[in-house]
């Protein structure tokens, strides 16, 4: 069927300024300039050869003709509507049942979530940040995102980044009546530790060149979110891993005071299982994944800046 149909544009303009009779509200509503609602019916009268509005006096009102094509175009943006609700109602939604670390989830992945969903608004994410508990939701995961201080061998496992290990700190201690210029003042602060990682101040240091610091001393945590966050209220020196501290590196809440970094060994991998790996849902949040991390790595800042 061939329409003759006049510019979409134009015929939205009018509607809106016809029903409320104000090229004002009608901007407003369409989120647009008065001068463009203007110009919108003014190619709509052109188009068909027809006033649609009395303009005299200051006041707006509808011609004849004007009031006789108004309801045909209310209902049927109306209808237009309803069905657009009707489809989004009824659509499939699926359940993407992802685990990973807790700092992890925090630190990084959270802050992404809302650009995966405005992405792909059919998708359902349930997000277990428990180390350790694998019963946190009955259903069996579909990705796994695990941190491996060595390569990981699994064949349908994929690298999303390796890690470099530097001290952090809070700003205030780089202004403070011991700063921090060279590696060997670290012995005038205190050092802040994640049990997880116990040997990475002996190996920073030894990479540093530093072999005057005792590495055990300084206060311990849990989880890396714990100690960052230490870090960054002044408690002391953190060591933090790239591309987790970028985001508070960009931000500033974090600064990095020397220029050297250890390349580590581990890394975090993300996992799924065989029979789902083509599934739809679970390769676009993977290709999702993975272009995040790609950024990341590729500017050396968060790519939420």
């Amino acid at each position: 069927m061939n329409r003759r149909m006049p510019p979409l544009n134009a015929l939205k303009a009018f509607e809106a300024a016809a029903r409320l009779l104000s090229f004002t509200a009608a901007s407003a509503e369409l989120n647009v300039t008065q001068a463009a609602i203007s110009h919108q019916v003014r190619t709509l009268e052109t188009y068909l050869g027809l006033e649609l509005f009395n303009r005299a006096h200051q006041r707006l009102s509808l011609t004849n003709a004007g009031k006789s094509y108004l309801p045909t175009l209310t209902q049927s943006f109306d209808l237009i509507g309803q069905g657009y609700k009707e489809i989004i109602t009824n659509r499939k939604s699926f359940r993407l049942n992802i685990k990973a670390p807790s700092s992890f989830s925090v630190q990084w992945l959270l802050p992404r979530i809302a650009n995966y969903q405005q992405q792909h608004p059919s998708i359902d994410v349930h997000l277990s940040a428990q180390d350790n508990d694998i019963n946190f939701f009955p259903e069996a995961f579909d990705i796994e995102i695990q941190y491996f201080l060595e390569p990981c061998t699994n064949s349908h496992s994929t690298l999303l980044f390796a890690e470099e290990i530097f001290p952090v700190c809070s700003p205030k201690l780089l202004a403070g009546p011991q700063p921090l210029l060279q590696p060997s003042d670290l012995a005038k602060h205190r050092l802040l530790h994640i049990n997880f990682y116990p040997e990475d101040w002996a190996m920073w240091l030894d990479h540093a060149g530093v072999s005057h610091i005792n590495a055990e001393l300084g206060h311990r945590f849990d989880q890396s979110m714990l100690t960052l966050k230490a870090a960054k209220h002044g408690a002391g020196i953190a060591l933090g891993r790239s591309p987790i501290v970028n985001q508070k590196l960009a931000n500033g809440t974090l600064v990095e005071p020397f220029n050297i970094r250890l390349p580590s060994q581990g890394g975090y991998w993300l996992t799924t299982k065989s029979d789902l790996a083509t599934c739809p849902h679970v390769a676009d949040f993977k290709d999702w994944l993975l272009q995040e991390c790609d950024a990341d790595q590729s500017t050396g800042t968060s790519s939420l800046n």
